[in-house]
């Protein structure tokens, strides 16, 4: 399985986890498609291409 991701390349487009459809979200947790780290979002600010928000770092706290 892939590394938690903040944000995932669709296409032309950079989606916030809360944008995904449930395929896009499966094939980013599988590793397929190219994802962005909480480390990645937090150097540059990146907005969501479908809710143009910023997107966040998304991290597991434990």
């Amino acid at each position: 399985m892939a590394d938690v991701f903040s944000a995932v390349q669709v296409g032309d487009e950079v989606v916030c986890r809360d944008c995904l459809k449930m395929e896009e979200m499966v094939s980013a947790q599988r590793g397929i498609t190219d994802s962005y780290s909480a480390d990645d979002v937090r150097e540059t600010e990146y907005i969501c291409s479908r809710c143009n928000k910023k997107i966040e770092p998304f991290e597991i706290k434990f």
